[in-house]
């Protein structure tokens, strides 16, 4: 039995360093787009896989490590509470069940986590261009209603870039996970019978 929990825990803390892995990559070594981005993957994963306090601590180390690298600007104080916020509020929202071995089953997670991760896109999307026409520094929004406007505009095609990501890959990132975990769980039981 003792065996059989180790294994679990060793799965789930393997599912967090790749996580981890995907989305860092996806940052600094191999940019899939404007807006395409896997950070909103992992936290959504991390949220259901694991709950609220470590999907905020992988968001932000992914954040916090990529940056080093990539670099920022004092915008990312809105891009980090953008993503940060969505990973607390998240992680509360899903149910405290036995996710991880069973429970809610596919199609429930995946619809679910994809309204989250729609939801927490809208919230960067409302979130992140407002502080680009707070902090505009290179004049190219008023101050006014009009030049907000005109800033949520001109970001609509970086926002539809984004939920095309977040609904592809939340989708894939949960059946890949699924199929891991079904093979692992079939594997651990023939392993069981062989030993026995």
């Amino acid at each position: 039995m003792k065996n059989t929990k180790y294994s679990i825990h060793d799965t789930k803390y393997t599912l967090l360093v790749i996580l981890f892995l995907v989305a860092f990559l996806e940052r600094t070594v191999f940019d899939l787009g404007p807006n395409i981005e896997l950070v909103t993957m992992a936290m959504i994963l991390a949220s259901f896989y694991f709950g609220r306090k470590q999907s905020f601590w992988l968001t932000f180390a992914i954040l916090a490590l990529t940056d080093l690298i990539i670099g920022n600007t004092y915008i990312f104080i809105f891009t980090w509470s953008g993503f940060l916020l969505p990973a607390i509020v998240v992680g509360g929202l899903i149910p405290r069940t036995k996710i991880f071995l069973k429970g809610i089953n596919l199609i429930k997670k995946i619809t679910s986590g994809t309204f989250l991760g729609v939801g927490s896109n809208f919230f960067f999307f409302l979130w992140t261009n407002f502080g680009v026409w707070l902090l505009d520094s290179w004049g190219m929004y008023p101050k006014t209603l009009t030049g907000l406007t005109q800033c949520y505009i001109n970001a609509l095609p970086f926002y539809k870039m984004q939920l095309v990501s977040t609904v592809v890959f939340v989708t894939l990132g949960f059946f890949i996970i699924e199929v891991v975990f079904s093979l692992t769980a079939k594997f651990r039981t023939t392993s069981s019978t062989l030993a026995s």
